[in-house]
């Protein structure tokens, strides 16, 4: 019983193994405009950064 135990564990984790390898891949893509393109620090929100940029280009 507890060899069935020990396999059961064994298979589910190598299964956990492999979805969570197949899920690693698919990164969200950067979001464009998250930094200020004059001094480069992030932006948070949508209002001007610190250094004056507005962070139209």
């Amino acid at each position: 019983m507890m060899i069935k135990g020990a396999l059961f564990l064994l298979v589910a984790l190598a299964v956990l193994g492999i979805f969570g390898g197949l899920r690693i891949g698919r990164r969200k893509p950067r979001r464009l405009g998250a930094n200020c393109p004059r001094c480069g620090r992030p932006r948070i929100g949508k209002g001007p950064c610190e250094c004056g940029a507005t962070g139209k280009g």
